[in-house]
């Protein structure tokens, strides 16, 4: 089976203006673009005391409905919008934030900039190796040579 990759583009383009509307590529009830709409009202219902149950009917009465059969509105699906929507929330609050930290934290750097340095103790060890004349390759070999020499030859 081959592919028609032009009719892909199309289509692929068509959708994504389709579902570029509705803001989420599941809301298909249009239910949760409802509730984060009323979101405000819903949460001074709850403050008045309004129980879930009486909400969510409430916005059944209104034509809010749930999934593709359309049936109205539940508490457990109410509650569980609420919640999703509050979530959406703190996520984008969340990495809201953490870009305004990341874009503070070079200005921030830029005035404290501080000099390392090695500890006394590193640099005493460091002088005294500087100290020492330094050998070249071939020395090294040599002297290593000759170790392996001292410890292989026969008492």
């Amino acid at each position: 089976m081959t592919l028609d990759l032009k009719r892909l583009r199309a289509d692929a383009a068509k959708l994504q203006t389709t579902q570029s509307k509705s803001g989420s590529s599941r809301e298909t009830t249009g239910t949760t673009k409802a509730i984060r709409a009323a979101l405000p009202e819903i949460y001074k219902l709850r403050e008045q005391g309004i129980q879930w149950s009486v909400i969510a009917a409430a916005l059944a009465a209104q034509g809010i409905v749930q999934g593709k059969d359309r049936s109205p509105l539940t508490t457990n699906r109410l509650t569980a919008l609420v919640r999703q929507i509050e979530r959406q929330a703190e996520k984008r609050q969340a990495k809201q934030s953490k870009k305004a930290a990341i874009a503070v934290r070079p200005i921030e750097n830029a005035l404290q900039i501080r000099h390392l340095s090695l500890s006394p103790v590193l640099k005493a060890d460091a002088r005294a190796a500087d100290d020492r004349p330094s050998q070249s390759e071939d020395e090294i070999r040599r002297l290593a040579f000759e170790r392996v020499q001292r410890m292989t030859e026969k008492d």
